[in-house]
């Protein structure tokens, strides 16, 4: 099993104050095999840390990019898409390169999410466990995975130092990044909170589910 936090900015966002070199220090003291470097619009922060020397830890590239309709990320990518383009075509330019496309909190109201355009678009997972995100952002998600059989992670979102593996996926492989990105397209995923605080809103929307 591979502990994954799939979404992680890098002072390269413009919104964070996360220095490349420690969040790879950080993401090991907490136990992570793999982190995904996902900055708004661009993957310099990737690319700072793809040149480093890095070992124990697998270092996934992608990018969150702002669409016409709200954020969508893509895993697996090393070239940036022009932002602004309709979520659609987003979506197509991400298959095109051969990346793994992502819902980020598609219900929280307080950022760019999708909202329900994501009901009529094709992705590959569904982020059902955001750690920046209020309980009933990730209930909707979770829910509309669910109902949809969509792959289902947890990602911390961290745009902070104490973030960083806050939320994570657990997907089943004990391979590299190629197949990291394989078994989140077939499903074999699921979302973990780590933190004492995202624990007890995991439970909540968990208990919630279980009562209809």
């Amino acid at each position: 099993m591979i502990k994954l936090d799939p979404h992680i900015h890098t002072l390269y966002s413009g919104d964070s104050k996360n220095i490349p070199d420690d969040i790879v220090k950080i993401a090991k003291k907490r136990g992570l095999d793999a982190i995904a470097i996902t900055d708004h619009n661009t993957i310099k922060g990737y690319e700072v840390i793809a040149k480093r020397n890095i070992e124990d830890i697998l270092i996934i590239p992608g990018i969150e990019i702002s669409t016409r309709e709200g954020h969508i990320v893509a895993l697996g990518i090393t070239e940036e898409i022009e932002k602004y383009l309709s979520a659609e075509e987003t979506l197509e330019r991400i298959r095109d390169l051969g990346g793994v496309a992502i819902a980020p909190h598609p219900f929280d109201k307080l950022r760019d999410s999708l909202g329900s355009t994501v009901k009529n678009l094709n992705f590959d997972a569904i982020e059902v466990l955001n750690g920046r995100c209020v309980s009933i952002g990730n209930l909707r998600a979770k829910k509309f995975a669910k109902k949809r059989n969509i792959p289902e992670i947890g990602a911390s979102d961290a745009h902070f130092p104490e973030e960083i593996g806050a939320c994570i996926t657990i997907v089943d492989t004990h391979s590299g990044i190629d197949d990291i990105l394989d078994a989140i397209q077939k499903g074999k995923t699921s979302a973990k909170a780590n933190s004492s605080y995202h624990k007890r809103l995991y439970n909540v929307v968990n208990n919630l589910l279980k009562r209809g």
